[in-house]
């Protein structure tokens, strides 16, 4: 019976694919609203990654001594932690420049998204949005790193598109002869 399933399924899910394409292509309305919420979900996990990836970072390894003298390896570790230290002082809490332009970016893109799909949004959730979009790029005020990673979270358990719905269809009729 599985073997009759498959095929079946697989042929299925193309017929409804090609609906698909057909009717946005005809209708002219662009995306569906799946993919929509697909590319902002993906751009937030973007922005998500590189915040975590700046949230507080781990100190430089020790410097490898390569035959040099013990006391000029150790004053290059000493220098180098101490370049460290006063680098994650000063910047600890917010991101460089470098990480700040990335961010922004992503910001754009997710601003992109909604202007050009505001007909799939309620203008409650599109004005929300913008202003958690406003809150993380710090036009609101300076935020942190942790600050930023919150408002990723609230939006995360806020806005219903940025839940990923399970398709109810069991694991092994995706793939075979795992069950």
């Amino acid at each position: 019976m599985h073997n009759s399933m498959t095929p079946a399924l697989m042929l299925l899910l193309a017929i409804r694919k090609g609906f698909r394409l057909l009717f946005y292509a005809v209708f002219q309305m662009g995306k569906s609203k799946e993919e929509i919420y697909s590319n902002f979900r993906q751009t937030i996990l973007d922005i998500e990654r590189l915040l975590l990836m700046r949230d507080n970072p781990p100190p430089p390894p020790n410097a490898l001594e390569w035959g040099s003298s013990k006391s000029s390896s150790t004053n290059n570790n000493e220098s180098a932690v101490e370049l460290f230290n006063t680098k994650h002082d000063n910047n600890s809490q917010t991101l460089s420049a470098e990480d700040l332009g990335m961010l922004l970016l992503h910001i754009h893109e997710c601003r992109n998204i909604l202007w050009q799909s505001r007909r799939r949004f309620r203008s409650d959730v599109l004005r929300n949005v913008a202003e958690d979009l406003a809150e993380l790029a710090g036009e609101r005020g300076p935020v942190s790193v942790t600050q930023q990673l919150q408002i990723i979270s609230r939006m995360s358990r806020t806005y219903p598109f940025m839940k990923v719905m399970s398709s109810s269809v069991p694991f092994e009729m995706i793939i075979p002869g795992t069950g």
